[in-house]
């Protein structure tokens, strides 16, 4: 009798035990499905309507355009012109800032992954830039960059004059890279996450063979770390090409249409009077950074996983 009720008590309690792992995933589900599903959804609806002046309605909806949003980008010139300029400056971008981001912040990691007085200290000064939000990071380096900003004043005094740094489209890029470099301590934590799981006794062996510091660097520690290598890539990708919000403030904060990150926010300049249009951009730039991601991990066979087998 017993051994007859044993599998339905087992089943009872497997039930039970499910419902409470849904009640604790629940708020988690409910926000995704709310704040994030719903909401792309809504989006890719609208993209193929011209709304005009927009507020949120699931009734009025504009007028149906089919793929008019998605082919005038290169069909029509004047949105084609903005459209490549904008592409063209995110992607120069990207391909200065990933690289320079990953490589800093990963001889950052293997400077600070030590054993050390202060070491943790000094890890944590690294990292306050990244606690600090996009849009109030914008409106400090504002303050700080602006004609009479305090890093101008200190330039003025060593004899360093004349940097316009986000009022020109030729300083522009560069002080964004620049202001970009405080946020490498993000990067930096996973690096080391990453470095931790090296094992010693490789360094070991290496260092009674004879080999050097920077020897041990590439031959152990780059192809053991390949495997963050590859997420860092895939992550910086994503958000390096979804810049919006630290631009957007720097931009619009000073009235600076004449800086060439200006272009780095055209996405989303038409959110207000051609909201459609927006969506439509904002699905042409996932289906872009999509492409490339699958691009990166297709081709994702230098990554080392260890032993297999």
């Amino acid at each position: 009798m017993n051994n007859m009720l044993a599998p339905r008590y087992k089943r009872r309690i497997k039930w039970k035990e499910e419902v409470q792992g849904w009640l604790c995933i629940l708020p988690v589900v409910l926000g995704i499905l709310i704040f994030t599903l719903v909401p792309v959804l809504y989006a890719f609806i609208t993209s193929f309507f011209e709304t005009g002046i927009k507020v949120f309605s699931l009734t009025d909806w504009g007028t149906f355009v089919g793929l008019k949003n998605y082919t005038q980008n290169f069909t029509v010139y004047a949105y084609r012109e903005q459209f490549w300029q904008s592409m063209k400056v995110t992607f120069v971008y990207a391909l200065i800032n990933i690289p320079l981001q990953m490589v800093l912040g990963f001889l950052l990691a293997v400077f600070l992954n030590r054993e050390a007085r202060g070491i943790k200290a000094i890890r944590a000064l690294f990292y306050l830039p990244v606690l600090i939000p996009p849009v109030c990071s914008g409106v400090l380096w504002n303050q700080l960059t602006g004609e009479y900003g305090a890093i101008n004043g200190i330039l003025a005094k060593v004899g360093i004059t004349g940097w316009a740094w986000f009022d020109q489209a030729s300083t522009s890029m560069p002080s964004f890279i620049f202001i970009n470099l405080f946020q490498i301590g993000g990067s930096m934590i996973l690096w080391l996450a990453q470095l931790k799981n090296v094992p010693k006794s490789m360094y070991e062996s290496a260092q009674l063979d004879g080999a050097s510091k920077l020897r041990q660097l590439l031959v152990i520690t780059v192809p053991m770390v390949t495997p963050m290598i590859l997420y860092n890539l895939i992550m910086s990708l994503i958000g390096t090409l979804q810049t919006y919000d630290t631009v957007a403030t720097l931009v619009d904060n000073g009235g600076k249409q004449n800086s060439l990150l200006f272009y780095m926010v055209f996405i989303y300049g038409n959110r207000i009077n051609k909201f459609g249009y927006t969506c439509a951009l904002s699905f042409i730039l996932f289906f872009i950074t999509a492409i490339l991601s699958c691009v990166v991990m297709k081709s994702s066979k230098w990554v080392y996983y260890g032993e297999e087998g």
